[in-house]
């Protein structure tokens, strides 16, 4: 019997378990929402804030970047942690702001922490730093007209190129509390777009042992539901024979950097029945990806950014969206709980 959650409905744990987005209304009260508003934007039109790094239009700008700027990719955060410099950021500063309120949201998100790892049965996520490689909190500002493309939040290492294996954390889960007064979605837009599976799960989603999801078989007439694929690059946990592997050994590059899912199809999915059944969670990046149909088995699920909802999903499994803001602003604070990075393989041969 899974133990009492303290401020999380227990509906929320199955929904993110089986890969889709928890959406929890008035979470946040209308007071909290607004004095945590109130903070963010004292705090980005006091030149706290840092811009993303994608749109690069800070105050040292070059007037050439300026004359160019791209309001979709107008997006701002005040991190609790700098990686690059190694030390807090402003969101954990005792000096700036409205400290009293971020040091409340930060006490229910630990809260929130502490009900994820005992629902989803994820202990390693259960630790007590923000920032530093453990845990990631912040308040997010859009602009008007920005929006961020479809993606999803956390990779296989092997998936990652040179950079992969190279921290000590992963991802595990996303969470946003909205913190707009009166949005409307229809006029405003901004709403987080998911893409849900129509099909039901038939495991949980994200991670197994350790090993990172990268894509679901498709259900057929004898088997109606997704079956999650884990890249295994170490073939050495005893899963009982509960496990089947689809591949040989192979190498992670090249054929994880390929175009789709026909290479992996075809290429080294030995039993073709299972292997037409395989598709990525999200399709390589390339010159080609624009091109690529709609994958058929998901569904839209749309989420507007009303004021005190949260939001929880996991990391690696939900591919999503945020759809162009119209005329206002679009705040939230937002972060992912982390979990320690598996061991690096030592051999240089992986499975699906």
């Amino acid at each position: 019997m899974m133990a009492a959650l303290s401020i999380l409905p227990e509906s929320a744990i199955n929904t993110i378990d089986r890969g889709g987005i928890a959406v929890i209304k008035d979470f946040m009260s209308p007071s909290e929402v607004s004095r945590l508003r109130a903070d963010a934007s004292t705090l980005y039109y006091d030149g706290q804030f840092t811009v993303d790094a994608l749109a690069g239009y800070g105050k040292t700008a070059s007037a050439k970047d300026k004359a160019s700027f791209d309001a979709t990719k107008d997006r701002a955060v005040l991190p609790a942690y700098i990686p690059s410099q190694k030390k807090a950021g402003p969101f954990l500063s005792t000096t700036l702001g409205d400290v009293d309120a971020r040091q409340k949201l930060t006490t229910t998100i630990t809260a929130l922490r502490s009900d994820l790892a005992k629902g989803l049965d994820r202990p390693g996520i259960d630790v007590l730093d923000y920032g530093n490689d453990n845990h990631e909190i912040s308040f997010t500002r859009f602009g008007p007209g920005a929006l961020l493309q479809k993606h999803i939040d956390e990779h296989h290492e092997e998936c990652k190129g040179r950079v992969g294996w190279s921290r000590p954390t992963r991802r595990s889960l996303s969470w946003l509390v909205y913190l707009n007064e009166d949005w409307d979605a229809n006029n405003d837009g901004g709403c987080l777009r998911t893409y849900q599976r129509k099909a039901e799960s038939a495991f949980s989603v994200g991670s197994r042992h350790g090993d990172l999801q990268i894509g679901w078989l498709k259900p057929t007439a004898d088997d109606p539901r997704e079956r999650p694929v884990f890249l295994d690059g170490r073939r050495g946990i005893d899963d009982r024979e509960r496990k089947v592997y689809l591949t040989k050994e192979f190498n992670s590059d090249p054929y994880l950097f390929l175009t789709s899912d026909f290479f992996v199809q075809n290429l080294l999915i030995q039993n073709h029945d299972l292997g037409k059944r395989f598709h990525y969670l999200e399709q390589p990046k390339s010159a080609l990806t624009s091109y690529l149909g709609q994958d058929s088995g998901e569904q839209i699920k749309d989420v507007a950014p009303t004021g005190g909802t949260l939001v929880v999903f996991d990391s690696v499994a939900l591919p999503h969206e945020v759809m162009p803001t119209v005329s206002r602003e679009r705040w939230a604070a937002s972060g992912w709980f982390h979990e320690k990075q598996q061991p690096e393989p030592t051999g240089g041969q992986i499975f699906l």
